[in-house]
């Protein structure tokens, strides 16, 4: 609380949640050597794992690995050491006979077989997915390579490795590192590969990937690229990671340390449960990155691509000591695809980029939960890999970049690659070298941005005094300061005053929670903006007037403030602002301009602008026109709907505005969509995203007769992504249904992990207490976290629902007593006047 004030955010721990430090260890890790036989198609994983360790203090008698549910057949010790094993099923416990001094290094051989549930899978065809392969690949992060071998599974610890891996001939073998050898024995039918990785990374970073792989392979200065993928699928590899080799030498050049490995693979598997993984030297990757040339319009791989390959750096060359300062890893290689975007498609792309980050972070911020960056109280370190770890983290950095300068920037995160290369690392490590290298105090900026939640919402006005030549700016933060939020952010922000012959920028320090700048120019400027670059994360409130908003609009040379004025345009709907709007959808030279100025036009709703939109249908860049088409869905007018179902008719040369215009034309609500939804349905598209865009539309459309369709398509068999878009639009089409509700509860126990989280946030939104129950079995037995915490945020929600419907109720009825209590106490009133009234009877 502050200043009476409640916070409107929802708190991010959830009951169960506990402090979290790192880990304790009673040993160092120096090398760790897997022998291993793996069969995808047996789903069975037999062999040994040996451990050469170091004591830390002396007189160590007990040693202890993770392991879950492993069969453990043997342990022996180099030394001649004798040990007696305990296996709980989560931890193998190994008492020497004799202590250890810190001077002995000792090899732990344990032999062991397992069928994972974790941390390595095995999938292949069934009678559902026939035409799936038969793979078995790794993920380990956060903490899953127990689940496959044991090991000290927590990233405060690193060692090199070794992979010896035994499998049928037809099938390839990727890992960490070189291949050092491959060995085949025809006549058991099979052949033995061995994987060597020198430098050292934690445990969560090894990777083991099996099965029928097709090569592309090339070069860049002396690392070898390779990209594994499914035989066929050949050119949409080169098409998918076209820009690796220009990736490598850039994050090189920028990093000041050069890319590490003699290779790096990039493995596209099926059914991944992530998009990327960044196992060192041999990233692992969905499938559902390659893509056509028809999807290569408007889709790239490169941001997906761009950072898996800063992990190389950032995670796994350093690594975070513990989970709680995950963005070390997450935040660093989500700021890299900026940096890359930035370099390799300019300015306007990387700032445009920067505002979908923010938004995408808001969501987060103001619907889910908000945390500090740097959080230790959590469940599982799952819960951690959020907008807040990823986007809000990037977004730090950024304001970071702006806070010391690009050259300072670069030097200290040169200094922090260099001196930390190899280690394990926390917030203050970097910090730290950051200031080294700049000499800048930079403990107040961590504190505000990374220990604290939240940021600053400003809200600016603008003045003018002629006979001063004065320009007034209004600063103030509106944010609700408490213990998590600062009342107050202090930052620098540069304010640009445009004039007919140039601009001029000053920098001003916002302190104070309210204050005001005054600042002497030569004449009145055409244009105002706070933040020009967008370079602080931030929300801000800048009402201009419209002849200036008008005047940005058109002549701002940043795209950051042609959007601005797009945004704060949709205010006023006027002729002459939706003929300007008009105009730069047409002829602005960046799309990302054109698509802000297509949304302002669907905000302001009029006739005028419903054409204005129409006529822009015809703009070239697929992601503008696809704005164009979404604003259509913002007018319930036959003309849009017309306009949508031609672009649905006639096709379009990109999947996704066809997806769109399906979304659309639901939120029309014609009475022609129907019929032209379930027509649409027919059509294959990249990830299914004309499938995905009839389901939406379906939602907003909310005719009932979608629901036994829409219910067809989450039947296990059909494709993921259809039926991932299929369970999220029952969600919206099942209030007061109770089919639909069951139908989702019955989804929670879905093969595929993504329909199980849709049906979770379905079941939330529609605040059914039925499902409780349902929710509450799925959060026992749910095995990936990301599933636990989503059900766990819906019964939470459900309940929270319940009980205020139940306080709102007896709220109700204490109204209704007090006015009836009221009735009768007036009654009464009234005949105690009326009895006074009477005249009195003579005697």
């Amino acid at each position: 609380m502050a200043n009476g004030i409640l916070s409107k955010h929802k708190p991010f721990a959830l009951p169960g949640s506990k402090v979290h430090y790192a880990r304790d260890r009673d040993f160092d890790v120096q090398h760790v050597k897997l022998e291993l036989a793996v069969d995808p198609e047996k789903k069975k994983l037999e062999g040994a794992v040996h451990v050469t360790l170091s004591p830390i203090v002396d007189n160590v008698t007990r040693l202890e690995f993770d392991a879950v549910d492993l069969d453990i057949e043997d342990v022996k010790l180099s030394l001649g050491k004798i040990s007696i094993f305990e296996n709980t099923g989560r931890k193998l416990i190994i008492n020497l006979d004799k202590a250890l001094k810190m001077s002995e290094n000792l090899t732990v051989s344990i032999r062991y077989s397992a069928e994972p549930r974790r941390g390595l899978y095995f999938i292949g065809p069934d009678k559902y997915y026939s035409d799936r392969p038969y793979q078995a690949w790794t993920q380990g992060e956060d903490e899953d390579s127990r689940y496959w071998f044991p090991c000290y599974d927590y990233p405060n610890d690193k060692a090199t490795s070794e992979m010896i891996a035994t499998v049928p001939l037809k099938y390839t073998v990727i890992s960490n590192g070189v291949l050092f050898e491959t060995k085949e024995d025809k006549a058991r039918g099979t052949k033995t590969c061995r994987w060597k990785q020198d430098i050292s990374h934690s445990s969560y970073l090894t990777s083991l990937v099996v099965g029928e792989f097709s090569l592309v392979k090339e070069k860049v200065d002396d690392v070898e690229l390779q990209y594994y993928v499914p035989k066929g699928r050949e050119e949409d590899a080169k098409r998918s990671f076209e820009k690796t080799p220009k990736m490598i030498r850039f994050f090189g050049d920028y990093f000041g340390v050069k890319y590490p490995y003699p290779k790096y693979a990039q493995v596209t598997v099926s059914d991944f449960i992530f998009g990327g993984m960044e196992n060192i030297s041999a990233t692992t990757l969905t499938e559902r990155t390659l893509h056509d040339r028809r999807a290569h319009l408007d889709f790239s791989s490169d941001d997906l691509v761009s950072h898996e390959l800063a992990h190389q750096w950032w995670g796994d060359l350093i690594t975070c000591r513990d989970w709680s300062h995950g963005w070390l890893n997450e935040g660093f290689a989500t700021y890299s695809e900026t940096l890359f975007k930035e370099e390799d498609l300019g300015k306007d792309e990387a700032s445009h980029f920067i505002m979908r980050e923010f938004d995408t972070y808001v969501e987060e911020d103001s619907e889910r939960y908000r945390r500090p960056i740097v959080s230790r109280i959590y469940i599982d370190p799952t819960d951690l890999f959020d907008r807040h770890l990823y986007q809000k983290g990037g977004l730090v950095l950024h304001t970071l970049r702006y806070y010391l300068g690009e050259e300072l920037f670069q030097k200290g995160l040169r200094n922090y690659a260099n001196t930390f290369r190899e280690k394990v690392v926390e917030t203050s490590d970097f910090r730290r070298a950051m200031e080294e290298a700049t000499g800048r105090s930079l403990e107040g900026f961590f504190d505000q941005w990374v220990y604290h939640g939240g940021h600053p919402e400003f809200k600016v006005s603008y003045d003018w005094d002629d006979n001063a030549m004065i320009a007034k700016i209004s600063v103030s933060q509106t944010q609700i300061g408490n213990g998590e939020t600062p009342l107050v952010f202090q930052t620098p922000v540069d304010v640009s005053f445009t004039f007919a012959k140039g601009v001029q920028t000053r920098r001003v320090m916002v302190t104070q929670r309210d204050e005001t700048f005054y600042i002497s120019l030569p004449e009145r400027p055409r244009d105002v903006e706070f933040d020009p670059g967008n370079w602080v994360l931030k929300t801000l409130s800048f009402d201009k007037p419209k002849g200036m908003l008008l005047y940005q609009l058109t002549n701002d040379k940043n795209a950051v403030g042609r959007i601005r004025a797009a945004q704060r345009l949709a205010k006023h709907p006027t002729e002459d602002v939706i003929d300007a709007l008009k105009t730069v959808c047409l002829k602005d030279p960046f799309w990302g301009a054109q698509a802000e100025a297509a949304k302002a036009l669907g905000v302001i709703q009029t006739s005028s602008a419903l054409k204005a939109l129409i006529a822009s249908l015809k703009i070239k860049h697929p992601k503008a026109r696809r704005a164009v088409v979404k604003a259509l869905g913002e007018f319930r007018d036959e003309d849009s709907a017309k306009a949508l179902i031609g672009i649905l008719d006639e096709g379009d040369a990109s999947y996704y505005v066809e997806g769109e215009a399906a979304r659309s034309l639901g939120k029309t609500r014609s009475l022609k969509a129907f019929d032209v939804l379930k027509k649409n349905l027919r059509k294959e598209s990249f990830l299914d995203v004309i499938r995905v865009g009839v389901f939406d539309g379906f939602a907003e459309l909310k005719d009932l007769e979608a629901i036994p369709i829409v219910t067809e398509w989450t039947r296990y068999g059909k494709p993921h992504p259809a039926r991932e878009g299929a369970t999220k639009a029952l969600g919206k089409l099942g209030e007061g249904r109770p089919e639909v509700i069951d139908h989702l509860t019955r989804l929670l126990d879905d093969p595929w992990f993504r329909v199980r989280i849709e049906s979770c946030i379905a079941l939330g939104e529609l605040m059914e207490p039925k499902a409780v129950a349902a929710l509450q079995r799925l959060i026992d037995k749910e095995l990936d976290n990301r599933v636990k915490r989503r059900a766990m945020e819906a019964a939470q929600k459900i309940q929270a629902g319940r009980e205020a419907s139940t306080a709102f109720q007896r709220l109700r009825d204490d109204v209704n007593k007090l006015r009836e209590e009221n009735r009768q106490l007036k009654e009464q009133l009234n005949r105690i006047e009326a009895s006074k009234e009477k005249p009195a009877r003579k005697s």
